[in-house]
């Protein structure tokens, strides 16, 4: 498989397999054609966002872009989605043709997305064992007990663990698609598609909305092994002899790669993710001694340090700011009707390049 190679931009490709939401693809565009004007205005250094289609055709012989985007050399795309499912009917030889093109493109690199049911399809894909993920209700999906992972409480909508992001509710896929934009684009272009298109983000979907989210569309496969062991851990415990030893690369080489391929070098991403787990901790609840525990700090000062240097507020305040964020109404305004009616085109530029 080729790399992901794409100048200028960057390819989230929507899925649209039998029984998957088919306004998915034309929803996500117009959140992708709003973003990218807004960082053309703000002048903002950023890779242009296309949407593309991809279907599993009949014939069943792979999953193939839809024409109308030949600009894009790579076989690989950044991102791939998968939305909800709104009726059933994938038979299983097509599902097996894309669970093995998931699979696939996982290794390659790109990150994977699902809102709602189609979290189960990187579940029968294998993706997401051991993962922490929010999903679709298990009583309506029995067959998903039986894969290794767990679910986040009811109140936390999505879950972001770096190379998977899942998504649940009933606003699933706008906000699966304001995350990829906040990470594609930053926070504050993110808040203006919202704003723009009438979002409703509730407080705590918006604390995940913001939270750290890392690169993993860089080509470097060695450094994209290091990225996806941190990830599982949450970076507890780990040294650069660990990371070193996961990725088969000698200190300073991992340095140099590590920093070009995430823009952090390993300690300060293994910072990074610590922070973000312990701001989910605290987001469920959790007692500050605990959680610091829980990331592996023994020392509190050191990570009440080390939290108000990323975070910008101690942990204390940090946790009284979310018992009053839950106290308010949504950030934003009821959208005054659905997304789903929008039909913006996918698969061509849109707006322009913001790069």
């Amino acid at each position: 498989m080729d790399g992901i190679s794409n100048e200028g931009f960057v390819e989230v490709a929507v899925v649209e397999y039998p029984g998957g939401d088919p306004s998915a693809a034309s929803v996500l565009a117009e959140m992708a054609h709003v973003a990218n004007r807004v960082a053309a205005q703000q002048r903002r250094p950023c890779k242009h966002v296309l949407v593309t289609r991809w279907i599993v055709p009949a014939s069943q012989t792979g999953v193939h872009r839809i024409a109308g985007a030949e600009m894009l050399d790579a076989a690989i795309p950044a991102v791939i989605a998968l939305p909800g499912q709104i009726s059933s009917g994938i038979c299983l030889r097509t599902e097996e043709v894309l669970l093995d093109w998931l699979r696939a493109h996982y290794d390659g690199g790109s990150l994977l997305a699902a809102a709602s049911d189609g979290v189960g399809v990187l579940a029968r894909a294998g993706l997401l064992v051991g993962r922490t993920i929010s999903g679709p209700d298990l009583g309506r999906h029995p067959g998903l007990k039986a894969h290794s992972m767990s679910w986040v409480p009811s109140e936390r909508a999505l879950v972001d663990d770096g190379d998977l992001l899942t998504v649940s509710g009933t606003q699933a896929w706008r906000f699966l698609g304001l995350r990829l934009l906040h990470r594609l684009h930053g926070q504050g272009v993110a808040s203006a598609v919202a704003q723009q298109l009438g979002i409703a983000v509730p407080p705590g979907v918006q604390q995940d909305l913001e939270r750290f989210s890392a690169n993993f569309a860089h080509g470097d496969r060695d450094v994209l092994k290091a990225q996806r062991w941190l990830h599982t851990t949450a970076a507890r415990g780990a040294t650069l002899a660990g990371i070193c030893g996961v990725s088969g690369l000698e200190p300073r080489t991992l340095q140099r790669r590590f920093l070009r391929a995430t823009g952090l070098r390993p300690i300060e991403y293994c910072q990074r993710l610590r922070v973000a787990k312990a701001q989910t901790l605290l987001q469920q609840g959790a007692g500050i001694d605990e959680v610091a525990s829980g990331v592996g700090y023994a020392d509190q000062s050191a990570f009440r340090r080390l939290f108000l240097r990323i975070v910008g507020m101690t942990p204390a305040n940090y946790r009284r700011h979310i018992n009053s964020k839950r106290r308010e109404r949504p950030l934003m305004p009821s959208v005054a009707g659905s997304l789903r009616g929008l039909q913006a085109p996918a698969g061509v530029p849109l707006g322009r390049n913001a790069a």
